[in-house]
């Protein structure tokens, strides 16, 4: 009986745990046609988000519960647009003369908690700069969604608004017909 105890106490402080503060973020490759192949490009980005949580939770008594990724955003958007890029037939090569920076410059969900409900609303911005042989197209991509509910809002739900967000960006971005032809500029 006395092995069982440390296991039976384990088990009861589990289960007094609080939910995590952490975001399993794990957004959809954007959808593309497979496309002929395009030509080169160096693909790079930078994370210039004023605050790294992801979520912040505003309580009635005015405490502030903040949620943070498991993982960089910056890199599962470059990587999600990559992905994108490649099977549309460009060839990402870091030498190449052709360069697409990508900025993450907001992505951020705040709910406001109350007693017998939630209304939240996410925010992505990401701006996009295509250099091509000293032709330059700079352009912002906007995100933007609110949903509200009974109680707390669960984890869940907020890991899928977030991957739902980040996955729409990454279509428009990779899905947008003038990135497209600046890219292409003979």
């Amino acid at each position: 009986m006395k092995p069982l105890l440390p296991l039976l106490g384990a088990l009861l402080l589990a289960g007094c745990a609080s939910a995590p503060n952490t975001l399993i973020l794990a957004p959809s490759a954007p959808m593309v046609q497979a496309g002929s192949q395009q030509g080169a490009l160096a693909l790079t980005s930078v994370d210039h988000r004023p605050e790294q949580f992801l979520v912040e939770v505003r309580k009635d008594d005015g405490a502030a519960e903040l949620l943070s990724p498991a993982e960089p955003p910056r890199q599962l958007l470059e990587q999600g647009i990559r992905d994108g890029l490649s099977r549309l037939g460009y060839r990402i090569d870091p030498a190449a003369t052709v360069t697409l920076s990508l900025s993450l410059d907001k992505l951020v969900m705040k709910i406001d908690q109350g007693t017998f409900g939630h209304d939240a609303s996410t925010s992505l911005i990401a701006t996009v700069i295509v250099d091509n042989r000293g032709r330059t197209l700079t352009k912002e991509y906007r995100v933007r969604s609110s949903f509200s509910g009974p109680l707390k809002p669960e984890m869940a739900r907020i890991e899928r608004e977030m991957n739902d967000r980040l996955s729409q960006l990454m279509s428009d971005i990779v899905n947008d017909p003038e990135l497209h032809t600046h890219l292409n500029l003979e």
